[in-house]
């Protein structure tokens, strides 16, 4: 086993090496001269960057110049400015074959390529909490509907002095609508529609609207995922009653997540799965491109 695994990184390695250190490797086609045009679209719908893939894929839909691919554990590394990217299941990666780079039997990918990403006009929430600060990206172009409502009530400091009042480990971390005290919190705004749109799902780190059995009862409540909730997804062939609308994620903070999520409840206002040390949000601030 143990040589197995030693002869597994050493093909791994000579595959990183090749993809550096010889070119001849893999076939290299020719550059493609971008041209005033192609400049002018591109600034628009996408942002165009020399990248390192290296990973796991899965469902590759290979076109002329394009290959698409969902992702599975990929990693990302653009080079200028350098910047990290971890793609995980169900997220669309678009890479056209302009430098070196290997597939390896349609699963993995490896190597320099041009990765082909829609550029990000979303507004980002600053969520201070007393254990730390979460950044969530707002999908305002998917979920405009939800994004807005909870925009809207940020900006009037709605949030502010609020607690996560439901706390599961491996599961959610919920508020957005009690104070410390047990009171509740009511939105001036009412409540909004379920809004769903098939290519946004509950992957680890997502955040979606709070709602009773009603689907268009959501408020001011959210929660964010601590880990993959895929039973919280709306199935369009055969609509679920418990789909939520989820309308962001984290980018940053996850690990604040992780810890809100891992902390000590108990029932407290009539209400389980309150943390016994209160954990408050003091602010929510938006960002807007």
């Amino acid at each position: 086993m143990r040589k197995m695994k030693f002869k597994n990184l050493f093909i791994i390695t000579l595959m990183i090496c090749s993809v550096f250190l010889i070119p001849s490797f893999s076939v290299k086609t020719a550059d493609v001269t971008i041209t005033d045009e192609t400049k002018d679209v591109s600034s628009i719908d996408y942002l165009l960057k020399n990248a390192f893939l290296f990973g796991r894929f899965q469902n590759a839909v290979i076109e002329d110049d394009y290959v698409t691919v969902e992702a599975v554990n990929l990693r990302i590394i653009f080079f200028d400015p350098f910047q990290f990217f971890h793609y995980t299941t169900r997220e669309t990666i678009t890479f056209s074959n302009q430098y070196n780079g290997i597939i390896i039997a349609k699963h993995f990918l490896i190597g320099n390529f041009n990765v082909v990403l829609p550029i990000n006009t979303n507004s980002i929430a600053v969520m201070n909490t007393t254990m730390g600060t979460i950044i969530v990206e707002l999908y305002e172009d998917k979920m405009p509907i939800t994004s807005a409502n909870f925009i809207k009530l940020a900006n009037d400091g709605f949030y502010n002095g609020l607690v996560f009042h439901r706390v599961i480990d491996d599961f959610v971390i919920q508020g957005g609508g009690y104070y410390p005290n047990g009171t509740q919190k009511i939105s001036p705004y009412g409540p909004i529609d379920l809004e769903i749109n098939p290519d946004v799902h509950f992957l680890d780190g997502t955040i979606g609207m709070a709602r009773t059995s009603d689907p268009n009862s959501a408020t001011s409540q959210f929660f964010i995922d601590d880990g993959a909730q895929p039973h919280l997804d709306y199935n369009s062939s055969n609509p679920n009653p418990n789909g939520y609308a989820a309308f962001g994620r984290v980018v940053v903070g996850i690990d604040v997540v992780r810890a809100i999520a891992a902390v000590d409840t108990k029932t407290k206002y009539f209400m389980r799965d309150w943390p016994v040390n209160d954990i408050i949000i003091d602010s929510i601030i938006i960002i807007s491109p």
